[in-house]
């Protein structure tokens, strides 16, 4: 058998770093030479992280993006370039995977070294090396992007508002009006003693029946929740009509004095509440539903929690069940959402996001 072309004794021992990290140590071939050439000059950050999740290596789109020199980022603990309410979830999700060499994707809020905020999309991919586990992290700015996604959905929003407030000026006061005629005409023919009047008293309960119907359908399209007091408010009568219209109970809790200054992130939860309830009336089999809304540790929460059948979360999310609207309204206030379920444990939904967003906010809207 022919030999090897590569001789055991002279393979190259050195790690990633040492190869790549001219900061550390000069590069040793040409070959380390042009990869380095080529990871630094890729127009997407790029970041290698070791078994512990600190960076070891960083390309320039990487290090302008998030405002650090290259010797700044080198052994950071990557969780320090993400908003904080995003910390855990990468600790708990990204850096305890079950599925190994997959890349995955995600939606995430980064944080720069002056402490302002951006959206990011990030792909992850696992490598096993002789020296240890790395995971590569390729970070897109998304920030364009989201403004487009906010834009098309304050235009939707806008959109269901004008239809809400159309059925509830038109259609609903024309049927008011049917009501009352109506009426008169059932005490017209009563007090004539001719037939009909069962008839008209009739017409006239239907009338009213399709006014309040209409009135719903226009609370739903279009929510006075522009303050947290009208959030508040919102929420209470939204329990109320799921107990009404339902067989399930349902109830609405307040936890300290929350306040949301901004009311697009107030329509934004009202509309996560909306879809939460929706699913478990159609998929939980629940007996109850409790609404949550809340501010603890410096962090305003809303809580859809239901005593249903549950189910296996990647089960769930391939059935849509209006998960991903729900993620994606989230996401579009910089808003942290879980949804934690086990058959039989019923579900709950979270969505959370800083006290102080307005303020963070309006620094991204800066950046």
């Amino acid at each position: 058998m022919e030999k090897s072309w590569v001789d055991e004794d002279k393979r190259c021992t050195l790690t990633i770093s040492q190869c790549l990290q001219h900061e550390i140590e000069p590069s040793y071939c040409s070959i380390a030479q042009w990869i380095f050439n080529v990871i630094h000059n890729i127009g997407e950050g790029l970041l290698v992280l070791d078994s512990d999740g600190n960076i070891k290596l960083s390309n320039k789109a990487a290090e302008e993006l998030f405002g650090y020199y290259r010797m700044e980022l080198y052994k950071k603990p990557f969780v320090e370039l993400l908003a904080p309410p995003y910390r855990q979830k990468w600790i708990r999700t990204f850096l305890s995977k079950k599925k190994k060499n997959k890349a995955n994707h995600y939606e995430l809020l980064g944080q720069k070294k002056d402490k302002s905020t951006f959206f990011m999309e990030i792909s992850t991919s696992e490598v096993f090396l002789k020296e240890g586990k790395i995971l590569s992290v390729l970070v897109r700015d998304i920030r364009e992007r989201k403004a487009l996604e906010k834009a098309a959905l304050e235009a939707s929003e806008q959109e269901r508002q004008r239809i809400g407030q159309d059925i509830h000026d038109s259609l609903c006061q024309l049927l008011i009006g049917i009501e009352f005629k109506a009426q008169f005409l059932a005490q017209e023919l009563h007090e004539k003693q001719e037939k009909g009047e069962e008839l008209a008293t009739e017409i006239a309960k239907l009338a009213r029946e399709a006014a309040t119907s209409a009135r719903d359908i226009a609370k739903g399209l279009a929510p006075l929740a522009m303050t947290t007091s009208d959030l508040i408010s919102s929420l209470i009568e939204l329990s109320q009509n799921t107990t009404k219209n339902t067989h399930i109970g349902c109830q609405f809790h307040l936890i300290g004095e929350p306040i949301i200054p901004n009311p697009s992130f107030i329509i934004q939860l009202y509309r996560i509440a909306q879809e939460a309830i929706n699913n478990a009336i159609k998929h939980s089999k629940a007996t109850q539903i409790d609404i949550t809304l809340g501010e603890m540790s410096g962090m305003i929460f809303l809580q859809v929690e239901d005593n249903g059948v549950g189910m296996k979360m990647r089960e769930g999310m391939n059935k849509g069940l209006g998960f991903r609207s729900m993620l994606y309204r989230a996401g579009m206030i910089g808003a942290n959402l879980t949804i934690d379920s086990l058959p039989g444990k019923g579900t709950k939904v979270i969505c959370s996001l800083p006290s102080s967003v307005k303020s963070k906010t309006e620094v991204q809207e800066k950046v």
